[in-house]
């Protein structure tokens, strides 16, 4: 018999922001733990909210095995792996007053805008041990800013959206970077139908498809990149990843449920245009002879199944006027978009800026943006920039359709 076992400790204090203001204070402390074994061919699984009694977990585990759930015991190797990210951002004493300034200043600077929703500050901690003496342990702290923006008479409940994630507060260059979106929502601008450069984050983009990348589907030929697997199908300006590295995905563990790592804890999909990954766990890898990423994830009581954790595209430009030169499209909300089974997606927009050579010079009317899927990751494939100035993260840039309404 083979055993894995699982602590998860979290720490999130969260504050709900109304009309601009701190109405209420949430912290949750909470702690998992999970223990699998494995024999002849089947898993038991056991799992408890609070400290964990390992020796209980592990008796249950193996009742559990009675079930006959089978699940190949593919553990990795012995390894001993550290990375701790605890340097304090804010102490929790004065989340509250540094939060209450930094929303009257916004107030100050954006007196056109009311703002709703919440701020967060979380720590997260993951131990992973296996018999066969690998030992992982990880942990990481993160601030987030998630601001609804209304404009005051408007009727509308969201206007557009304010937001920050990192792990050092400079409240002068978020300010600055929220005034900039500011003067452009309050200018107007347009756009001439016909192809044109939109960028949008990445999550808005590869979230449209990342389902075409799960092994489960691939293997059953239900997606569009089905029998492609090793073939370059994509521009070769393109690498996907899954980034569960801290440096660049705040929050992240850089193992997955399953106690699998990948180089620079990034477990690649797509490398160069060329499709070299799917979505597995060791099961589905199993069964369908792929190879298994490491993208797994499991509720603290039950089974593996398959996850993606942050989005990152491979920088191709160092600035976003050197990716965009000249007018392109900034999409930052859109919703009710679909993709037909041939893979042509169309989606209404109803936020996005006019830029001009990476800046932001006004607010565009509502528009909708179409394009193909094998199009938009490949001849019309612009690049990403990371790090750019309005959202601190990731910006994708690719060739749509723009039409107006």
């Amino acid at each position: 018999m083979e055993k894995e076992f699982i602590r998860e400790t979290q720490h999130t204090v969260t504050l709900n922001i109304t009309a601009g203001q701190i109405d209420s204070f949430r912290e949750v402390e909470r702690t998992l733990g999970t223990v699998r074994v494995y024999e002849n061919g089947c898993i038991g699984v056991a799992g408890c909210l609070g400290e964990p009694d390992e020796e209980a977990l592990t008796r249950q585990a193996m009742e559990a095995l009675s079930f006959g759930i089978p699940y190949p015991c593919r553990l990795e190797g012995a390894e001993e792996r550290i990375e701790l990210h605890e340097d304090e951002i804010i102490p929790v004493s004065e989340l509250i007053p540094t939060m209450r300034s930094f929303l009257a200043r916004l107030g100050e600077q954006c007196p056109k805008m009311a703002f709703t929703n919440k701020i967060s500050l979380a720590y997260k901690k993951t131990e992973y041990r296996n018999s066969l003496g690998r030992h992982l342990l990880s942990s990481g702290r993160h601030l987030s800013i998630e601001l609804v923006a209304q404009n005051r008479g408007s009727g509308n409940l969201c206007d557009t959206f304010f937001t920050w994630a990192g792990e050092r507060f400079d409240p002068d260059a978020v300010l600055a970077d929220f005034k900039e979106q500011y003067d452009a929502f309050y200018t107007p601008a347009d756009i001439e139908p016909g192809r044109c450069p939109v960028a949008t984050s990445p999550e808005n983009l590869f979230g449209i498809f990342l389902q075409h990348f799960v092994g489960d589907l691939y293997a059953a030929g239900a997606s569009l990149l089905s029998g492609k697997l090793g073939q370059k199908v994509f521009n070769e300006k393109l690498t996907f990843c899954d980034d569960m590295n801290a440096a660049t995905s705040f929050g992240s563990c850089f193992f997955d449920a399953e106690g699998c790592t990948a180089k620079d804890d990034r477990p690649v999909l797509i490398q160069n245009g060329v499709l070299t990954g799917l979505l597995t766990t060791k099961k589905t890898a199993g069964e369908y002879g792929l190879k298994n990423l490491g993208n797994a994830e499991a509720p603290y009581d039950g089974v593996p199944s398959v996850a993606f954790h942050s989005f990152r595209p491979e920088e191709t430009a160092r600035t976003l006027k050197e990716l965009l030169p000249g007018k392109a499209v900034y999409v930052v909300i859109t919703s009710g978009g679909d993709m037909t089974p041939d893979g042509h997606f169309a989606a209404p927009v109803q936020m996005a800026y006019l830029m001009e050579d990476g800046r932001l010079v006004g607010r565009l009317p509502d528009i909708s943006v179409s394009g193909d899927f094998f199009d938009l990751l490949g001849k019309d494939y612009i690049g990403t920039v990371h790090d750019w100035p309005f959202k601190k993260s990731a910006l994708t840039a690719v060739m749509m359709d723009v039409k107006k309404g």
